[in-house]
């Protein structure tokens, strides 16, 4: 009775440890969640089990088992995921005491590579005596709930298990794998091995997940609103985890400025791992290809990656013209759809507005004459609504526009035939949700008028004008007047001066008319006097 069972338990420890060195082998991936039914003896013929996938992202932490009564990853659980568990035939059944069928799985050649195939190949024949052992039924189940999906009712045997299909985020899926049910509830052969056997298998294949490349543009004001002034952009990616045994290989970030854009070629690029400064040209390399900038990491810069961490790309270009000027980038990281779409993936779409000012300057008493030489200081202010009123503070508080790529204002003239033309303000971008506009008001302020005319003084010397993004204008929008000057004390010899002279005469003539009739009439009276 004693030597039976001491006969059985042995049998049942070396199943378990024939069992644990082939599903090591296969790369089956045994680690930990929902618990399960406690291990049984076994195997036993007549008994079904399933199979309880746990789909996480990498990196493949935790300390699992097939019992699911480990450590869960600390990753983030994947649900959407469809594995596919196909029975495989022709193998001597599990629980025949020659141990045939599990040297039979043990055997199974290129399990990783089974992601389509219909039948499996062997170096150790299968109950036909052939080593091809052809896939039978098959079961789609897909993860739910915290990543899990669960195979019900299946009969003792082996089992290919491959990803079908996953979410975008997914950019790596798992490799097909063997399980068997039962398997083995030790993971460890020798002594301490209890001869168990785990029925409703937990398994934990993992994936690399992804996400899509960003792109930004720079707060213009630490470049200037001008045409001709900078502007900033950056490259980033989050760097996924890799499946175990995978190394970063290639990473190409590439970018096609628009032809309103002009590379700036001397600047050397930044590059950066997480808050690291990557060294130029050890640790990668940079060209640029007309509007087309190519960023690579050599070898140093690869073995540099870190999961987890941000590689970003910070470069810069001049603005050569208005308009709505749009950017994408894109990055190659080995080859992979990080957006689970394409390769290489793209960013999403930044951009930077900017638009023309055209006004005219004219004489306030006769609009038809445009004055030349008046001179404008510029401010930027916030209002972007369309509608542009001089503040009552004037432009206190407001930002001067210097001119491009220095601290020196910007100094407009009105030219011959009075037109008062600047080629491009900043009007927003996409940098901020309060920078995301298509209006901004400016504020010009005369500095000196055209000689013989009077220089408004406080805000009437302002005028705010609205520029928009978009075409560039052609016609003026504006009109600022002077007033000629004026020299008090002058005589008057114009027409006025006329008729006040005329006034005059006319009354002098009159005083002198009735003076004359007094006269006459002071000697009519005599002369009737004497008569008398």
């Amino acid at each position: 009775m004693s030597n039976s069972l001491t006969a059985a338990a042995r049998t049942r420890r070396t199943l378990a440890a024939a069992t644990a060195l082939s599903l090591g082998l296969l790369g089956v991936a045994l680690t930990a969640s929902a618990a399960s039914a406690a291990p049984v003896p076994g195997p036993v013929t007549n008994q079904t089990g399933s199979l309880t996938i746990h789909k996480y992202a990498y990196p493949a932490n935790g300390a699992q088992n097939p019992s699911g009564g480990g450590t869960n990853p600390t990753s983030s659980p994947i649900d959407g995921v469809t594995f596919q568990v196909c029975a495989i035939n022709n193998v001597t059944s599990l629980t025949d005491t020659s141990n045939l069928g599990w040297t039979q799985v043990k055997n199974l050649q290129n399990i990783a590579g089974a992601q389509t195939a219909t039948t499996l190949t062997g170096t150790t024949a299968g109950v036909d005596s052939t080593t091809n052992f052809p896939l039978g039924t098959c079961t789609n189940v897909t993860t739910a709930g915290g990543g899990i999906a669960t195979a019900s009712n299946l009969a003792v045997g082996a089992y290919l298990v491959r990803e079908i299909s996953a979410p975008s985020s997914v950019i790596t899926m798992s490799a097909p794998f063997v399980v068997t049910v039962p398997t083995p509830a030790d993971s460890t052969a020798g002594a301490t091995n209890s001869g168990m056997w785990e029925y409703n298998v937990n398994v934990y294949p993992k994936n690399a997940t992804g996400t899509s490349p960003v792109k930004t543009v720079g707060d213009q004001s630490a470049n200037g609103y001008t045409l001709g002034s900078q502007v900033d952009f950056s490259v980033s990616q989050l760097i996924p985890s890799l499946p175990t045994g995978q190394a970063y290989t290639k990473l190409i970030v590439s970018d096609v400025l628009d032809a309103k854009l002009t590379p700036n070629t001397t600047y050397v690029p930044v590059v950066k791992i997480g808050a690291t400064t990557l060294a130029n040209p050890a640790d990668y390399t940079y060209s640029w290809s007309g509007q087309t900038l190519t960023v690579t990491l050599t070898a140093s810069g690869l073995s540099k990656l870190t999961a987890g961490q941000t590689l970003s790309v910070g470069f810069r270009a001049t603005v050569n013209a208005v308009g709505t000027i749009d950017n994408t980038a894109t990055v190659n990281l080995n080859d992979l759809k990080l957006d689970g779409t394409t390769s290489p993936t793209p960013t999403n779409k930044v951009t930077t507005r900017w638009g023309n000012v055209l006004g005219t300057k004219t004489d306030a008493g006769n609009p038809t004459h445009t004055l030349a030489g008046a001179t404008f200081t510029v401010f930027e202010t916030t209002t972007t609504t369309g509608t542009c009123t001089v503040p009552a503070g004037g432009v206190t508080g407001l930002t001067q526009v210097t001119q491009p790529n220095s601290t020196s204002p910007l100094v407009v003239t009105s030219n011959a035939s009075g037109s008062i033309s600047i080629a491009g303000l900043w009007v927003g971008d996409t940098s901020t949700t309060a920078n995301d506009v298509t209006n901004r008001c400016y504020i010009l302020q005369e500095t000196a008028a055209p000689a013989g005319y009077v220089l408004p003084a406080g805000n009437a010397a302002l005028t705010a004008v609205n520029v928009q993004s978009g075409s560039t204008v052609t016609a003026p929008t504006f009109t600022i007047t002077n007033n000629q000057q004026l020299v008090p004390g002058l005589p008057l010899t114009g027409a006025d001066g006329q008729v006040i002279l005329t006034t005059a005469g006319i009354a002098l003539l009159l005083v002198a008319a009735g003076g004359v009739l007094l006269v006459i009439r002071r000697r009519a009276h005599a002369a009737h006097t004497t008569e008398s």
